[in-house]
């Protein structure tokens, strides 16, 4: 288990930024953190920033991801993570969206920080 996971809590959203390799292992943990965090500070939502996150995930690891993810973080109105263009699949939000979760990939930072911000 080997991650960075920098946690910062503001007034309308919470940012979250990981730093890591691409292991599926390592995704539950960071997920459990996060948790905890938006609990802890009563957060609504959260931006995931992944961009320092190096290596990438295949299809069945980025569905298992958006499982994980409305696993730990269906508490929350509407989480966006960022991704690099480049790494973009929609897989994960696919599968948390059918689960009735408000998540949603961007590659922008101001365009996923808009569209948490939004009534």
């Amino acid at each position: 288990m080997t991650f960075k996971l920098v946690y910062r809590h503001g007034p309308k959203m919470a940012l979250a930024e990981v730093t890591a390799l691409a292991f599926l292992e390592d995704a539950e943990p960071v997920l459990r953190q996060l948790e905890k965090r938006t609990r802890e500070h009563g957060d609504k939502r959260l931006l995931i920033n992944l961009m320092d996150v190096v290596g990438t995930f295949g299809p069945q690891e980025q569905q298992a991801i958006g499982m994980l993810a409305t696993r730990y973080l269906s508490h929350l109105d509407r989480v966006a993570s960022l991704v690099p263009e480049d790494k973009l699949t929609r897989v994960s939000e696919r599968v948390a969206q059918a689960k009735g979760m408000q998540l949603r990939v961007f590659t922008g930072f101001t365009d996923a920080v808009n569209w948490l911000v939004e009534d």
